[in-house]
């Protein structure tokens, strides 16, 4: 299974560019970009992630994440 913060990362800066990546770490307090796809998983920081996103992105936007992770973590 691939690393569900470095996942949320390409998915928020394909759509929000670097600007959100940066916005998503200064609101959630974790350095996203250290995260490889295959690190094995932190609970409490893609918690803080997690957190974040709906001040990030629109509802229509939390969907595909949402579909988005569901097809990568096959």
């Amino acid at each position: 299974m691939l690393n569900r913060i470095c996942l949320i990362t390409q998915f928020v800066e394909k759509r929000k560019t670097g600007f959100g990546i940066a916005r998503l770490m200064m609101m959630s307090g974790v350095n996203v970009r250290s995260f490889g796809p295959h690190d094995s998983e932190q609970p409490e920081p893609l918690a803080r992630v997690q957190q974040a996103l709906p001040e990030l992105l629109s509802e229509k936007e939390l969907q595909e994440l949402e579909r988005f992770l569901e097809e990568e973590g096959r």
